[in-house]
């Protein structure tokens, strides 16, 4: 009798912790997605992207190591971005999952990501035409959980001209860098190091607030 309830009460304290992941974005809430369909805006690529509810699945082929999805239909400049997603297990040391919020994007070739891998790293890059440059890498992220399948909420604030980055509720590490100008997207990344065909990456929820 007290095991059951000790397994009740674990339980419970999981769905309230998986529930509260992405607690404390401040403002107005500009847009949120619990993919219960594939309404949200968001650009799909298929087959290797779709919204498969209640998850937006990347299923990545041999033909890609990478995916992106931008919302088409909402945009923000400041703001408070957060996504939940379950990372599956890597299929060897150098092939292994991520996932990322892409913010500030004007297309494609051009936006900011803050990306969680496997091994529990966040960092953070701008891509400008196409070419990637590194800000900052966080080994061994406090507050990572570990767990092939465990979801993860990763954050990042953007009012101001400060980029801060949080994962899990906990903060990792704030930089200033420069706004572009005009209406701003927002997405989601999915990426392996090799290609081939891989587990899926499921994204369980995506919130965007005003930040203030």
């Amino acid at each position: 009798m007290f095991r059951a309830i000790g397994i009740i009460c674990v339980l419970q304290f999981l769905a309230i912790t998986s529930a509260y992941a992405c607690d404390g974005q401040p403002g107005k809430v500009i847009f949120e997605d619990k993919f219960a369909d594939d309404s949200g805006g968001w650009d799909f690529t298929p087959p290797d992207d779709a919204v498969k509810p209640p998850v937006f699945v990347f299923a990545l082929s041999d033909k890609y190591t990478n995916m992106s999805s931008q919302n088409l239909t909402f945009h923000a400049t400041d703001g408070d971005f957060c996504v939940e997603a379950a990372l599956p297990k890597a299929v060897a040391a150098d092939d292994i999952p991520y996932v990322g919020i892409e913010f500030w994007a004007t297309d494609y070739a051009n936006y900011m990501l803050l990306q969680l891998s496997a091994k529990g790293d966040l960092a953070l890059y701008s891509k400008v035409a196409s070419k990637w440059q590194q800000i900052f890498s966080v080994q061994n992220a406090p507050g990572f959980k570990a767990d092939p399948g465990a979801s993860n909420a990763l954050r990042v604030n953007t009012v101001g001209g400060k980029i801060t980055a949080y994962l899990n509720g906990k903060l990792v590490k704030a930089v200033r860098a420069q706004v572009p100008s005009g209406d701003l997207k927002f997405g989601v990344y999915a990426q392996w190091d090799k290609k081939a065909a891989h587990p899926p990456i499921n994204v369980t929820s995506f919130k965007v607030t005003s930040g203030q």
